[in-house]
């Protein structure tokens, strides 16, 4: 398991070394938006299915995608958002983020055009959920993310966040679980085999059950090579577990689960090399 790295006070030269070793990040340049309308210019993130305070999860609290948005943000990366409506981008403006493009990512036409135009870096996608008419955009909105990213003559590094219970972790997952997500879990386990199909470098996170509290523990850790294990994490925790991904070419292609140490659900308990 990869446990997650406490943070600690940093100087702007150990967070401009840090941002360098995670992100591979350059020189940051200005990038405006709209994307249709942006200035030469790289936003060395880019980041979709960020959403907004008060409709990304129930009650209201932030999703994973905006906790990340906010951390990097306040690491100083050069960071541009996809969002899907101009209330949207309101807000992630007023919080820090610029924004890459308004519009949907089920629109293939519009995918390619935020990537071409921003040329990122490093693409972070948790896009899930139901457009306006009650269809799943889990699979194809980031099917079409992926489609941009190889039209790219640099591709991008892509971290996708789905869900424990896609791919092989299926088998593990209870009856009423099935019934229950089945339909969100096919969709995003659809865009993961695409990914996995392409010579895009990239990893794929599968959380476990997602938590609001507003404390990270600093007890979550990515797991490998254990399907079976399930469990639960805290929102918080995974937005900052995220920034620690390791970048190495022995770690591109994984698909690693991320839990809570203290909320593991296994048969067989967790060890520390898994």
């Amino acid at each position: 398991s990869f446990p997650a790295m406490r943070s600690r006070p940093a100087t702007a030269l150990s967070i401009a070394a840090l941002l360098s070793c995670i992100w591979q990040l350059r020189q940051p340049q200005l990038f405006a938006a709209p994307a249709s309308r942006s200035q030469d210019g790289q936003a060395m993130v880019l980041l979709a299915g960020v959403g907004t305070s008060g409709t990304t999860t129930p009650g209201g609290q932030r999703n994973v995608g905006r906790l990340f948005a906010e951390q990097l943000i306040n690491m100083g990366a050069d960071v541009a958002c996809v969002v899907r409506t101009s209330e949207a981008q309101a807000e992630l403006e007023a919080a820090g983020c610029r924004v890459a493009g308004i519009g949907d990512l089920a629109d293939e036409k519009f995918a390619l055009e935020v990537m071409s135009c921003a040329k990122p870096v490093t693409v972070f996608t948790a896009v899930g959920g139901k457009d306006s008419s009650g269809s799943r955009v889990d699979g194809v909105a980031n099917i079409n993310l992926f489609k941009a990213a190889l039209a790219q003559r640099v591709k991008p590094h892509i971290i996708f966040v789905t869900s424990w219970g896609c791919g092989e972790t299926w088998d593990y997952l209870d009856e009423r679980s099935r019934d229950i997500l089945g339909p969100a879990l096919s969709a995003k386990t659809e865009a993961e085999e695409f990914l996995r199909s392409t010579d895009l470098k990239h990893m794929i996170v599968r959380p476990g059950g997602l938590l609001s509290d507003t404390e990270a523990t600093k007890r979550g850790v990515f797991v490998t090579g254990r399907p079976d294990i399930g469990g639960a994490i805290r929102r918080q925790d995974l937005a900052e577990m995220l920034l620690w991904l390791p970048r190495r070419p022995e770690t591109n292609g994984l698909a690693v689960t991320a839990v809570d140490r203290d909320m593991v659900r296994a048969e067989l308990p967790l060890q520390d090399d898994d």
